[in-house]
């Protein structure tokens, strides 16, 4: 018993982690076409649960929530909720929870704007990212502790991912149209990402079976295997990183 209360809270941390991947439907402006249909097939209202673990450990469970359509800034967007959020049996040893708000622009697929609100022991933390591609420019403002910290970074050419819409981008499967790379935002501004397809994979969960795409980014050593219908769901996400952190799909709405 004394060994995993040692490990568990160190191993917990990696929820924050995998936080990073909270939310995740977004695509490239240079295929309207294909963006318009996936938006068809992926925006429809759905909340997908899973269960978070590390090393075969359940730890937390991870929710991502389409709502539908609403306007920001006089521009029509996709609204989409995550939750990552620690079991409450282990809070005696650690208590982790995040909540995010991301808003898709409904025609060009991307980020406008998202939101993070951390809770983690203590302290508490607030990040927004303020997207602005007609001024060429993305803000990123961070609240701890009452002290407000910001930064604005210019915008590349084509469009930026942050956190919490990299899933949703990789949900469009820019890999059948031939796109191996995306821009990330990272503190140090935007930073083109190569991505890698490692094939077709069986993936057994509680819900079922799946057969799925599996891509893996290895600058934030993140692997995702996406199913191979039209939803292409996110059915498993693993994070390498203060262990091995699995989060599985066990129920869809």
């Amino acid at each position: 018993m004394k060994n995993r209360r040692r490990f568990l809270p160190k191993s917990i941390m990696g929820l924050a982690i995998l936080g990073v991947w909270c939310g995740v439907f977004f695509f490239v402006l240079l295929f309207p076409e294909a963006a318009d249909s996936a938006g068809e097939n992926t925006f429809t209202r759905e909340t997908l649960y899973y269960r978070v673990s590390v090393k075969g450990i359940p730890v937390g469970e991870q929710i991502f929530r389409v709502v539908g359509e609403a306007t920001y800034e006089g521009h029509l967007v996709y609204c989409i909720q995550t939750e990552l959020r620690s079991y409450p049996a282990i809070s005696f040893l650690f208590r982790y929870r995040e909540k995010g708000l991301l808003y898709l622009d409904k025609e060009g697929l991307f980020p406008r704007y998202s939101l993070r609100e951390i809770e983690d022991q203590r302290r508490e933390r607030k990040e927004e990212t303020f997207f602005y591609p007609e001024k060429g420019e993305i803000i990123h403002r961070t609240t701890e502790n009452g002290k407000k910290t910001e930064k604005t970074y210019a915008s590349p050419e084509a469009f930026c991912l942050d956190n919490l819409s990299l899933v949703y981008y990789l949900r469009t499967r820019p890999w059948e149209k031939g796109e191996k790379t995306f821009f990330f935002l990272t503190v140090s501004g935007p930073v083109e990402v190569e991505y890698s397809y490692l094939g077709r994979e069986r993936v057994e969960t509680p819900l079922r079976r799946f057969i799925t795409d599996k891509i893996d980014d290895p600058v934030s050593r993140i692997t995702v295997w996406f199913s191979r219908d039209e939803k292409s769901y996110p059915v498993k996400i693993v994070v390498q990183n203060a262990g091995t952190i699995i989060s599985l799909l066990v129920k869809i709405e």
